[in-house]
């Protein structure tokens, strides 16, 4: 690398992926940092299981008469703007530039359970080999590595759990999501009795795919599953 590309490199990496102003450490100047509050979740009106929003923080009906494999799921921010273009550019257009950023957002609001679940180990949502050769990474495993540097985490290497190729879920709805992550998870690598595993996942919309990961891991004897994401989306109608 020449001087004059090394100079570039380390310019951009000291400027607000937002603004392009003078950044904090973790890819965000402080104006940008503070403004992102607005979009943390309401932990507090949203059912702890799928995080559908619901007054005072109550299982919500789906969840009472369907409860998912897992025991807590978290998101941190809505899928909205800027969140959502900055997921874009991370996932879609593989800028890993955004990756400090959005799992500084998980860390700043991170789950009101993380420190009483015990966790033991974590895993990143697997990708289909189909899915990661077209992107060429999973954005999953570069927040959950992001995190775990922060939190000393053990995590799980990839290839413990495959996955079948199948359309992607955010072209599909509600049902259809559901029917279409169905069986597509299988363990490879068995995990220790009773563990406690946290799941990792960027989005997360009906929380389908969670619920079957989930499903997959407490059939070969985990303890508890946990799955936290860094944001929800809401259904389009």
């Amino acid at each position: 690398m020449d001087f004059l590309s090394l100079w570039r490199k380390l310019t951009q990496a000291r400027r607000c992926v937002l603004c392009h102003d003078s950044a904090l450490s973790d890819g965000l100047c402080a104006g940008c940092a503070q403004d992102l509050a607005a979009v943390f979740t309401d932990a507090a009106n949203s059912c702890p299981l799928c995080f559908r929003q619901i007054a005072g923080g109550a299982v919500c009906g789906a969840c009472q008469k369907k409860p998912p494999q897992y025991a807590r799921l978290w998101a941190s921010v809505y899928y909205q703007p800027p969140v959502s273009g900055m997921i874009h550019e991370f996932k879609h257009l593989a800028d890993s530039g955004m990756c400090r950023p959005l799992a500084a957002l998980m860390r700043r609001n991170a789950p009101d359970w993380l420190e009483t679940a015990r966790i033991d180990c974590v895993l990143a949502m697997p990708l289909s080999k189909e899915r990661r050769f077209y992107r060429g990474f999973n954005q999953s495993e570069a927040l959950t590595d992001a995190l775990a540097a922060h939190y000393g985490w053990r995590v799980l290497p990839r290839g413990t759990v495959v996955r079948k190729h199948t359309p992607p879920q955010s072209t599909l709805k509600s049902e259809a999501r559901r029917r279409n992550v169905k069986n597509i998870f299988e363990l490879k690598n068995p995990l220790e009795s009773n563990c406690n595993v946290l799941l990792i996942d960027d989005v997360t919309t009906t929380g389908a795919t969670f619920a079957e990961l989930a499903k997959t891991l407490k059939q070969s004897g985990v303890g508890q599953v946990y799955c936290w994401s860094l944001a929800r989306s809401q259904m389009k109608s």
